[in-house]
């Protein structure tokens, strides 16, 4: 019974609705808008400076520094410099390194 209503209150509304919806259909224009391309500028990035010093001097500058240090990591950054991870005893720290003489930079 109640879906019988549904339907009929469903072509009631279709019928009562659908002539006037029809007899406004206004002219419509339909406009794309051309996409806008972003261009990104151009960024001058730093000339990536190679270290003069070998790991291996950095490595024994720092054991010379620091006897108990044992160096886990050596990452060079781009100024020429390294960056040495180390364990002293129980702690980790990280150390400066001057790419160019050796020199340990606490």
């Amino acid at each position: 019974m109640r879906r019988k209503l549904t339907i009929v209150a469903l072509a009631v509304m279709m019928l009562a609705g659908g002539e006037p919806a029809f007899a406004q259909s206004p002219n419509l224009q339909i406009q794309v808008k051309p996409p806008q391309l972003r261009i990104q500028p151009k960024v001058n990035k730093a000339p990536i400076i190679r270290p003069t010093v070998p790991p291996s001097i950095i490595t024994r500058n720092i054991m010379a520094v620091m006897p108990t240090a044992k160096v886990l990591k050596l990452v060079t950054l781009p100024s020429g410099d390294f960056v040495a991870t180390i364990r002293v005893e129980d702690r980790v720290r990280k150390i400066r390194v001057d790419g160019e003489t050796g020199a340990v930079q606490n």
